[in-house]
């Protein structure tokens, strides 16, 4: 199995070490040039972040991948070791909000611009396969409305324009989807979500068909101090061995959660990729393996007070916490949270309204989850 690639003793070890020893000068620097595997500072690398990074890795069908702080440093590393002054890049319309405001606002101070596109349409596709872009980012579900990219389609409008194509995995993992077979140049991934799927852990995932490029982002990981953690590192490898079993419960839940929330008349529209009346869900069945994926989001009607009631009558068994990939289930309000920085003319745009709650399904009994929100929306 590729989750055995590297070495993998049966309960991996915690190295808290800053630094390594060594007999002479020379050894160090070997090792700093990359001439031995040995350690040297925790900032380059570290034994718990080689060995997870190495499994990922092989999981992804990469040569090479970097593990670090969290998952908006491996965006920002592969855009800072990618991107040169003036260089173009467009972004689809519906990314986590934090990572739309990276590129156009953070990266406008390198003289980057930013064009925004929708993925799914043709049209735009053929506008970008015309431009001058040199990275494209999108999502392979998007957040939150789980809009599903043809990422082999948009690679190649991506190589036509001579640039190359980063896909941001969280909402997927490997298992679901791995964007380097579909044509992807890059795979970036928050492991803080599902992958360690405890919400003890924050780390980032940078992999790549190009061991070069990443070695250039693993660079940009060191000189800006955005290195993992041992023990993030630890968690989210502990977190890896019982993924499978975990995605597999957490998917059919969303997939018995949506289909219940679509025949619910107090629910105005679910977006969830495995419900036939979805746009994109035959894309869907032709890019996602073993499941349509454990996030969903639906719309109630937009009044504040509606909304309040919602949420308390799903506590305390449901929480509201803006983030996902947890163990149990949990809510968010993208309104307030994760897209709080997007403009109101984007929001509009996107659907995103104060009626929309996003839903991370966990780890419960089907029927009671079910039930538990149905009886809220009465």
């Amino acid at each position: 199995m590729a989750l055995d690639a590297g070495e993998r003793p049966l309960a991996e070890t915690i190295s808290l070490t800053n630094v390594w020893q060594f007999d002479s000068p020379e050894s160090a620097s070997a090792a700093l040039s990359g001439e031995t595997s040995a350690h040297v500072y925790r900032r380059v690398t570290h034994p718990n972040e080689r060995n997870l990074a190495t499994k990922l890795a092989a999981l992804h069908g990469a040569p090479r991948a970097v593990v670090t702080a969290q998952g908006m440093s491996a965006t920002s590393a592969l855009a800072l070791a990618i991107l040169r002054p003036q260089a173009e890049v467009w972004i689809g319309h519906e990314l986590y909000g934090e990572t739309s405001k990276l590129f156009q606002s953070n990266l406008a101070q390198w003289q980057i611009t930013t064009r925004v596109f929708d993925p799914c349409r043709d049209d735009h596709l053929a506008e970008l396969a015309d431009s001058q872009s040199a990275l494209t980012f999108i999502e392979t579900l998007t957040n939150p409305r789980l809009r599903v990219p043809n990422i082999a389609a948009v690679a190649q409008a991506t190589h036509q324009a001579g640039g190359r194509l980063a896909v941001d995995n969280t909402f997927a993992t490997h298992l679901l989807c791995r964007p380097l077979q579909h044509g992807a140049d890059f795979v970036v991934e928050s492991l803080g979500k599902q992958v360690n799927g405890h919400s003890d852990a924050m780390l980032g995932l940078i992999c790549g068909r190009d061991e070069l490029a990443v070695a250039s982002v693993a660079d940009t990981v060191k000189t800006m101090g955005w290195a993992s953690s041992p023990m993030d590192c630890y968690l989210t490898h502990r977190g890896l061995l019982s993924l499978a079993v975990r995605m597999e419960r957490a998917c059919s839940n969303a997939q018995a959660l949506a289909q219940a929330l679509a025949d619910c008349a107090a629910v105005e529209g679910v977006d969830y990729p495995g419900l036939a009346s979805h746009a994109n869900h035959s894309t869907a069945n032709e890019q996602l393996v073993g499941g349509y994926g454990w996030m969903l989001s639906f719309h109630v009607p937009p009044d504040r007070h509606g909304v309040a009631q919602l949420f308390a009558g799903l506590r305390p068994e449901i929480s509201f916490a803006p983030s996902l990939g947890d163990a149990s289930t949990t809510l968010s309000h993208p309104l307030s949270t994760s897209h709080r920085s997007l403009s109101a003319d984007d929001l509009a745009r996107l659907g995103i309204q104060h009626g929309t709650i996003r839903v991370s399904c966990g780890l419960e009994p089907t029927q009671w989850l079910v039930e538990r929100f149905l009886s809220a929306l009465r």
